[in-house]
């Protein structure tokens, strides 16, 4: 059920993408008051915060009316463990709750990121902010990367500023919002986003946010994506290992006034020429794109329970590869080797094959493996591959213990033959 395309529902990817995505905010209204209830209710909150022990940072207060400080909601010298009863009473007083980084905890929640890093190449983090009737958090503020906000439960009245003079367009990770330098321009839209609705806000948009008159609950899902920026440090970093001339001393004496300027420009207009000629994309992108695989947490929800419970697979048996699936598939001499978060499973070569169909995202039986195996060798890959938690057992192309399984393939954009705190 989850993917990028059902969350923005009824907009497509492609008007996203075209028209929207880093250049305006995107208001879009839900269908149902309830599309979100299954990820996330003031039931598992309140659920989360009892049977656990919540400490500051990952839990904090915030309220625009007036400044909290960790010991006003925390035991002292416990860590930043949480005095739920203080926090409760500030909460019942106007101060909003924030639950940071809450998909490391919620299997519903690493499943939202999942389903959004899949077609975004991007890690995506979740905050959670819960506050009460007629509430303000944060105080007006921009956000360094882009959120996706999707109201849960009640309601909240969102305000939109155009930039101004201080602001700054798609800001770095590094050009965060500082209100002694950053202020907003005049209003540039009001809008309310009820249960069900999803608002799209990219960085360096000022914004501010307030409840209505019901408890609001919302998910802030933010996307941390590598920029431009990021490929030219690498690139020039690569230059600077690669040439001597990137690792000269600048000119002697540069700070005092007999600096031969026109001596310096040239070779600095030099080694600009030197770096445009040798730079090269696809490495780096490589790179990025090998980190990106490997830093994701793979879903391992049902391996267990497949190997104390389900039949024994047989060439009957029908599989499909787990929902939001992120890989990335390479050849090593006469292997095939799958990087599959953490975990590198090595293949023989001659079951590559076999195993691009599996990962397709298409319901199959096991018999159905192409690439010449025997069926004694069918089961035995799709065995593995089930072990390693990268396939699962599919009826009437649901998988068992993923939910419905995605029509479109989930692999193809990573199949390769070669912490920010989301604002309000």
């Amino acid at each position: 059920m989850l993917s990028f395309e059902w969350l923005i529902d009824p907009i497509t990817p492609q008007t996203f993408f075209d028209e929207y995505y880093e250049r305006k905010p995107l208001l879009i209204r839900g269908k149902d008051p309830a599309k979100f209830a299954s990820l996330l209710s003031l039931e598992v909150i309140d659920r989360y915060l009892a049977g656990t022990v919540p400490c500051y940072p990952d839990v904090f207060l915030v309220d625009a009316t007036r400044e909290l400080k960790p010991e006003d909601y925390s035991f002292p010298d416990s860590g930043g463990r949480l005095d739920l009863p203080r926090a409760y009473q500030l909460f019942d007083s106007g101060s909003t709750i924030s639950l940071s980084q809450l998909h490391d905890r919620i299997p519903e929640l690493a499943a939202l990121c999942r389903s959004a890093e899949q077609t975004f190449s991007s890690h995506f983090q979740t905050n959670i902010y819960l506050s009460p009737r007629n509430a303000q958090g944060f105080k007006i503020h921009f956000d360094s990367h882009d959120v996706f906000a999707l109201q849960v439960a009640g309601s909240k009245h969102w305000t939109l500023y155009e930039n101004g003079e201080s602001g700054v367009e798609l800001p770095l990770q590094g050009q965060g919002f500082d209100p002694e330098k950053h202020s907003p321009g005049p209003v540039a839209s009001e809008l309310t986003i009820n249960a069900g609705d999803v608002l799209y806000c990219p960085r360096g948009v000022f914004h501010a946010a307030r409840s209505t008159e019901e408890i609001s609950l919302h998910i802030t899902l933010g996307l941390m994506g590598k920029t431009w920026a990021d490929v030219m440090i690498e690139a020039i970093s690569e230059a600077c290992l690669a040439s001597p001339a990137f690792r000269k001393h600048v000119p002697v004496g540069f700070a005092n006034s007999r600096l031969d300027m026109r001596e310096a420009e040239a070779t600095f207009a030099a080694l600009i020429e030197t770096f445009a000629r040798s730079a090269k994309l696809a490495p780096i992108l490589e790179r990025f794109r090998e980190s990106f695989v490997t830093s994701r947490r793979p879903d391992f929800q049902g391996c267990l329970q497949e190997l104390d419970t389900a039949p024994q697979v047989s060439a009957d048996s029908r599989l499909v590869a787990k929902p939001h699936l992120i890989y990335l598939q390479q050849e090593d001499g006469d292997k095939l080797v799958i990087l599959f978060g953490t975990t590198q499973i090595s293949l023989p070569l001659f079951t590559r094959e076999a195993v691009q169909f599996a990962l397709s995202g298409e319901v199959f039986a096991v018999s159905d493996l192409p690439g010449g195996l025997d069926e004694t060798g069918k089961i035995v890959l799709a065995r593995r591959l089930i072990k390693e938690g990268l396939l699962v057992r599919s009826t009437n192309g649901a998988a068992l213990n993923g939910g419905t399984y995605p029509k479109a393939p989930v692999a193809s954009a990573m199949a390769a033959s070669g912490v920010n705190a989301p604002a309000e």
